[in-house]
């Protein structure tokens, strides 16, 4: 492999040679010299965003990324096997796990996360374009409510609608005549408590977790006796006995950011009133 095409460049310095026959690269400029096609390679490779205080390890350069050969001499592979349009559907992404990609990571060159997920998380976004890579795996194209593109989530991190209102949902499930309120733990982190009250005495306080599970804790009397945890989509994952002893109803609730994140207790008393108090703090 060569800095220049040797047919062009008579002291075109020699890189290297590749004897790998699995190592896959991406052609990134193609010549023509004398009637035949030279490419430049480059590596493979893709670049997450940093989640954490501590930079990365340093990537080993390829010493032969960036060099030309003949292309007689390659093979070509696709990883790419579908890339279309799409008409404009409403998705949301139950969590913030993952980023946003300029590409699926190694489906082309070099490909690079560009917004982390919790920039846009808990909205409706809108997919217009669809990827389906040779190994079946499958992506969609992400923009906001206004157009502006986002990038590429896997198919399966995110559920087709528009955003629900999950706390609302979970408070009012199967309950009448009640007067529900909603406190805000960690607004951009979007924790919240949900307070179901009637005839003066709480029926239901259910906690949204920043991966859109709820818990929804359920009272007798004035005091909680089960705890049910759903998903997202409102399946039933877990439920719990609870036994509550002091008057006041108290749990916790956290909060993540990228690099750093919160430990919260509420209390919810026996008015309805919701208190929340920061206990602690994390950075990565």
């Amino acid at each position: 492999m060569y800095s220049y095409p040797r047919a062009a460049y008579a002291r075109s310095k020699v890189l290297g040679v590749n004897k790998s026959t699995k190592k896959q690269w991406t052609v990134d400029k193609v010549v023509t010299v004398n009637g035949k096609r030279y490419v430049r390679l480059a590596a493979v490779s893709a670049q997450p965003l940093h989640h954490g205080t501590v930079a990365p390890l340093p990537a080993k350069r390829n010493q032969l990324a960036g060099g030309y050969v003949a292309l007689r001499q390659l093979r070509s592979h696709s990883v790419i096997r579908q890339l279309k349009a799409i008409k404009k559907t409403a998705y949301w992404t139950p969590t913030t796990d993952h980023d946003y990609w300029d590409m699926p990571a190694r489906t082309i060159g070099t490909t690079a996360a560009v917004h982390y997920g919790t920039t846009y998380g808990y909205r409706t976004l809108y997919a217009t374009e669809s990827l389906t890579t040779t190994r079946q795996k499958h992506y969609l194209y992400l923009t906001t409510a206004n157009g502006k593109g986002i990038g590429w989530l896997p198919a399966n991190a995110v559920i087709k609608g528009t955003y629900p209102n999950l706390l609302q949902r979970e408070v009012n499930r199967q309950l009448t005549g009640i007067t529900a309120t909603t406190t805000t733990v960690d607004a951009a982190a979007h924790v919240k408590v949900g307070v179901a009250m009637a005839a003066g005495m709480v029926q239901r306080v259910v906690l949204l977790r920043q991966d859109s599970t709820t818990v929804t804790s359920d009272f007798v009397t004035g005091r909680a006796v089960i705890a049910t945890t759903r998903s997202a989509t409102g399946k039933v994952v877990k439920t719990a006995k609870v036994k509550q002893t002091a008057p006041i109803f108290s749990f916790t609730a956290r909060a993540d950011f990228d690099i750093h994140g919160y430990t919260y207790r509420v209390k919810v008393a026996p008015t309805g009133a919701v208190t929340i108090l920061g206990t602690g703090g994390w950075i990565a």
